[in-house]
C-alpha cells in the first residue's frame, strides 16, 4: 500500500509540475524532426525515405537523454509514467500501438522503477492504404518524463515527410532494427505459471539448446508483483523456475502478463509472457493448505472402494476374517506395519514426483501407466498374485508373505509389503476430493506437497488400521475355516481380471506382436511359480537346478518386456481429439464444448464413460444441442494435455469440463451418472 501511495504521489506531483510549465509559458510547439527539451531531445526517424500506397514502414521516436537521466517504460514501476505518442496522420495511414523495447531496472531507493537510461527509440508500425496521398507529412505529439533526482515533464511536436517511391533504407535503418530486435517476442518454450501462497512461479522447459544465465520478469500492469523484492532464478539441464514475490495489492487480474528478460554470453533477449490466472485458484484464501490436506485425507478414504483398488482388498479381508474373533492385542501391529508401508510408499511417490517436476517433466497422478514397461511389469505382478492365491506358494520371509491365508513367520513384514502393494495397485485411480489436492501438491515442490501426500496415505490406511485394532468388528462373518481357502482361491480371478485390463491398456500403446510377447512373459511367470511350488525335493542338486531354471525363465520374461511405444491401430479412437487450437476455434465461435480428459488406464474414466457419457440419452442431447465433444486421451504421455490439466489445478484424470458459449468452463464431478450429466447438459445455455 505504501508503494502505491508513493507511486500516486509522484505521479500527481509530476503532472502538477507539467501543468505549471505549460501555464508559465512553455515555448510554442513547432513541428520539426527534432525537438529540444531540458535534459533530453526527441527525434522522429524512419526506416525508409519513401513509400507507396499499401506499404508498411516503421517510425521511431528517438529519446536522447543527458548522462544518468532516464525515462520510463509502459509500466514505470513504483513511480513515474511511460511516454505517450499522439499521432497526427494523413488520410490513408494507421498506426500501431507503441512497440516498447525491453526495459532496464532503475532503482530509486527505496523504490524500483522500469525504464531506459541515456537513450531509447520507441517504435510504431505505420500502414498505408490506397487512399494515402504522397508525399506524406506525419506528425507526432510526444509527452514524456525525464528523471534523475527529480522528474521533469516534457512535451514536443515532431514531424517527418516521406516521398512517394519504393521502400528503401534510410540513414536510421540500422538503429531502428537494433531497437526492433529488443522488442519482446513470443516465448516459444513450454511454460506454466502458478501462484502458491504469496509467490508466483514461472516454470518452463528448456529446448533447442537455449541457455539462460539470468532472468527477470517485468509485469505489464501495476500491482501484479513486488518490484523491490529480488527474483530467484533456478535452472537445471532441462528446465528452469523463476520465483517472484507477489504484490500485496488486491487486484482482480485474470492474466499474468509481462516481459521476461533473459541473458547469456551473447547478451539480453526479451520475451512476452501471458498466462491465465482465472482458473487455477490454488493457494488463494478460499483454498487453503488445511482444506487441501482434508481433501487428500477424504480422497484416501474413498480410494479404498474405487474399482481399480478392489483386487488388493481381498488381501486385507482375509486378514480381518482370520482375526475377527482373536482377543490377542498383537493384531494392531499388523495394522501399524501396513500403515507404515502405505505412508512410506506415498511419501516416496511424492518425492519422486516432486523431483521429476523440478527437472522439467510434465507429469501427473497415474503417469506411470503411460509407460509400456510399467504396465507390463504390473501385468506380471497380477498374474503372479493370482497364481499365489490359487496355490499354497510362499516365497519366503525375504519377500514377505503374499499368500495371506497361511501362517507365516514374519507377518509384520507381510503387512508392510501388503501396504506397498496396495499403493501400487491404487496409484492409477483418482478419487473424489483427491484431484484438487494432488493437483496442488504437484504444481510446485514444497513441504506442503509432502503434507498432502502424507494425509492421502493416512486416509488410505485408516480403515485397515481400525480393523486391525478391533478385528471383532467383522465378527458377523463366518468363523475361520475351509471357506477361507475357497475365498482366497476365488480372489485370484479379480487379480487375473486386473491383469487382462492392464493388457488392454498396453494394447493401446504397443503393437500386436509386443502384446503377444508380454502374454508369453506372463505364461513364463506362471511356469516359474509352478516350478517353485513343486520344488519340494530333498535332493539338493535337483532343488538348485530347478531354481536355476526358474531364474532363467524369469530372466527371459524380463528380457522381452517392452521399453517404448510402437505404432498401433487408432480406429477405435474418438473422431475429435483435443487440441488447444481447435478448442480456441470453438470458443471463438461461441460453441458449447464438452471436454473429456480420460485414459485407457483410468478405470474411473471408463466406468463414467460406460455409465454416463456413452448412454443413448446423453448422446442424443449432445447431438440435439450441437455440443462439441472433445476427448483429451492421456493414455500416452502428452505434455499439452498435462499442461491443460495443470491450468485447472489437476494432475490426473478424470476431468470433465463443460464450456458455455461465453464465460468460464464448469468443472463436473469426477464420478458421473447419467442423471448428473443430463442435468448439467440441460442447464447449459
Amino acid at each position: 500500500m505504501l508503494k502505491k501511495l508513493q507511486y500516486n504521489f509522484c505521479k500527481n506531483i509530476t503532472k502538477f509540475l507539467f501543468l505549471c510549465v505549460v501555464i508559465t509559458g512553455n515555448p510554442a510547439l513547432y513541428a520539426s524532426e527534432e525537438h529540444y527539451a531540458s535534459n533530453s531531445t526527441i527525434t522522429l526517424i524512419s526506416n525508409t525515405e519513401a513509400a507507396q500506397p499499401g506499404d508498411k514502414f516503421i517510425l521511431g521516436i528517438r529519446f536522447e537523454l543527458e548522462k544518468d537521466w532516464h525515462t520510463y517504460w509502459k509500466n514505470p514501476g513504483d513511480a513515474g509514467e511511460g511516454a505517450s505518442i499522439e499521432w497526427k496522420l494523413p488520410k490513408g495511414l494507421t498506426a500501431s500501438e507503441i512497440l516498447w523495447p525491453g526495459p532496464d531496472r532503475i532503482p530509486v531507493d527505496p523504490l524500483m522503477t522500469f525504464g531506459y537510461n541515456d537513450k531509447v527509440v520507441l517504435l510504431t508500425e505505420i500502414s498505408s492504404d490506397v487512399e494515402a496521398n504522397f508525399p506524406l507529412n506525419v506528425q507526432a505529439k510526444v509527452s514524456w518524463f525525464t528523471c534523475k533526482e527529480i522528474c521533469i515533464p516534457q512535451e514536443g511536436l515532431v514531424d517527418i515527410t516521406l516521398a512517394q517511391g519504393n521502400i528503401n533504407s534510410s540513414n536510421n535503418n540500422q538503429e531502428i532494427y537494433e531497437y526492433l530486435d529488443a522488442v519482446p517476442t513470443q516465448f516459444k518454450q513450454n511454460y506454466r505459471i502458478e501462484k502458491l501462497d504469496d509467490k508466483y512461479f514461472i516454470q518452463a522447459d528448456i529446448n533447442n539448446g537455449e541457455h539462460f544465465e539470468s532472468m527477470y520478469f517485468f509485469p505489464n500492469e501495476y500491482g501484479l508483483t513486488s518490484y523491490t523484492q529480488s527474483q530467484t532464478y533456478e535452472k537445471n539441464q532441462n528446465s528452469f523456475i523463476l520465483e517472484i514475490e507477489a504484490s500485496k495489492a488486491k487486484l482482480n487480474l485474470d492474466k499474468f502478463e509481462g516481459v521476461l528478460e533473459t541473458s547469456n554470453i551473447y547478451g539480453k533477449d526479451y520475451f512476452e509472457i501471458s498466462y491465465p490466472l482465472k482458473i487455477n485458484k490454488v493457494g488463494d484464501e478460499d483454498q487453503s493448505i488445511i482444506l487441501l490436506i482434508i481433501f487428500a485425507f477424504i480422497g484416501g478414504l474413498i480410494l479404498n472402494i474405487m474399482p481399480c483398488v478392489f483386487p488388493i482388498l481381498s488381501i486385507k479381508i482375509l486378514r480381518f476374517v482370520e482375526y475377527s474373533d482373536n482377543s490377542s492385542n498383537q493384531t494392531y501391529k499388523f495394522g501399524l506395519f501396513y500403515t507404515l508401508g502405505v505412508v512410506l510408499s506415498f511419501l516416496l511417490i511424492a518425492l519422486a514426483l516432486v523431483a521429476l517436476k523440478s527437472s522439467g517433466e510434465v507429469i501427473g497422478w497415474g503417469f506411470q501407466l503411460q509407460y509400456p514397461l510399467i504396465i507390463a511389469i504390473l501385468f506380471y505382478l497380477f498374474i503372479a498374485l493370482g497364481f499365489m492365491f490359487m496355490s499354497n506358494l510362499v516365497l519366503g520371509s525375504q519377500l514377505g508373505q503374499l499368500s495371506v491365508a497361511a501362517q507365516v513367520k514374519n507377518e509384520s513384514l507381510e503387512s508392510f509389503l501388503t501396504g506397498i502393494l496396495a499403493v501400487i495397485v491404487a496409484s492409477p485411480c483418482t478419487a473424489p476430493f483427491m484431484g484438487s489436492a494432488i493437483g496442488f501438491a504437484l504444481l510446485q515442490p514444497s513441504v506442503n506437497s509432502i503434507f498432502i501426500f502424507l494425509s492421502l496415505g493416512i486416509g488410505f490406511a485408516l480403515p485397515y488400521l481400525i480393523l486391525s485394532i478391533k478385528p471383532s468388528l467383522l465378527s458377523f462373518l463366518p468363523k475361520p475355516g475351509a471357506w477361507m481357502e475357497t475365498f482366497k482361491q476365488f480372489m485370484a480371478f479379480p487379480m487375473w481380471a486386473s491383469a487382462l485390463w492392464l493388457l488392454w491398456v498396453l494394447s493401446g500403446q504397443v503393437d500386436q506382436d509386443t502384446v503377444i510377447l508380454v502374454l508369453i512373459g506372463g505364461l513364463l511367470i506362471s511356469l516359474a511359480l509352478w516350478l517353485l511350488e513343486k520344488n519340494d525335493t530333498e535332493i539338493q542338486f535337483i532343488k538348485w537346478l530347478v531354481r536355476l531354471v526358474v531364474l532363467l525363465i524369469l530372466s527371459i520374461s524380463i528380457w522381452i518386456l517392452p521399453t517404448s511405444y510402437s505404432e498401433v491401430n487408432q480406429q477405435n479412437q474418438k473422431d475429435i481429439s483435443y487440441s488447444e487450437e481447435l478448442l480456441s476455434e470453438y470458443r471463438k465461435n461461441n460453441e458449447i464444448i464438452f471436454l473429456n480428459f480420460t485414459a485407457d488406464w483410468c478405470i474411473t474414466c471408463k466406468v463414467n464413460e460406460r455409465v454416463a457419457l456413452n448412454s443413448e440419452k446423453v448422446e442424443a442431447l449432445i447431438t440435439q444441442k450441437n455440443i462439441k465433444y472433445m476427448e483429451a486421451d492421456w493414455t500416452r504421455k502428452n505434455e499439452a494435455i498435462a499442461q491443460k490439466l495443470e491450468e485447472f489445478g489437476r494432475s490426473g484424470v478424470p476431468l470433465y469440463l463443460l464450456y458455455p458459449p461465453k464465460g468460464e468452463p464448469i468443472i463436473l464431478p469426477e464420478i458421473l451418472t447419467e442423471d448428473i450429466l443430463l442435468d448439467y447438459l440441460n442447464e447449459i445455455r
